[in-house]
């Protein structure tokens, strides 16, 4: 946004149509954005680190199900004894969800080292708000795979679920009062 008073553009176009500017001239300052390419080329590398950790873990919790395989006893042998449960399939398809988000936030990073600094920007905040779907996926997934396995004991089962789901509360207030005009600078840049 250019802020320019009244009086600044009178004083600026009162020679409009004489001497070296016959055709005016307008002084527009620029505003320092609140995002700076420096502080983008700094917070890239935490972002992706995060987005790397969440992968991995993710991955790691794709092969490692809650409940463990069939054995050669079982009905298909090598596939998961919880298949059947909803909390575990509820558990693959958030694990799935954060997986994805956070290698989309990694692609991305590595996008905008040949962009200009508004596609930069754009393109990081596309990135920041994958990371933060992923992590709630992930908190999705670990909330889904410990009900599955601890669905048995109804009062264990119903803490983890509370405990672990507390996340999104801390998220929400902590975004409420610390995002304020994060919304504002994404949809500026769009």
């Amino acid at each position: 946004m250019i802020n320019i008073s009244q009086q600044e553009i009178q004083e600026l176009s009162k020679d409009v149509g004489r001497g070296q500017y016959p055709n005016g001239i307008l002084l527009v300052q620029k505003e320092k954005t609140a995002v700076e390419e420096g502080e983008i080329k700094e917070l890239k590398p935490r972002h992706t680190i995060v987005a790397t950790l969440i992968a991995t873990v993710t991955f790691a919790a794709g092969f490692t199900l809650p409940g463990g395989y069939w054995g050669k006893e079982g009905p298909i042998p090598g596939t998961s004894i919880l298949i059947k449960n909803a909390a575990f399939q509820a558990f693959v398809v958030s694990d799935v969800i954060a997986m994805v988000l956070s290698l989309s936030a990694v692609f991305i990073h590595f996008l905008t080292s040949t962009k200009t600094l508004r596609q930069i920007w754009f393109l990081f905040n596309v990135a920041h708000y994958s990371l933060m779907a992923s992590m709630l996926a992930m908190v999705v997934a670990f909330v889904t795979g410990t009900y599955a396995m601890l669905a048995p004991s109804v009062g264990l089962s119903v803490a983890t679920c509370v405990l672990g789901l507390s996340f999104i509360l801390v998220a929400f207030f902590a975004m409420s009062k610390f995002g304020h005009g994060i919304q504002q600078r994404f949809l500026g840049y769009i």
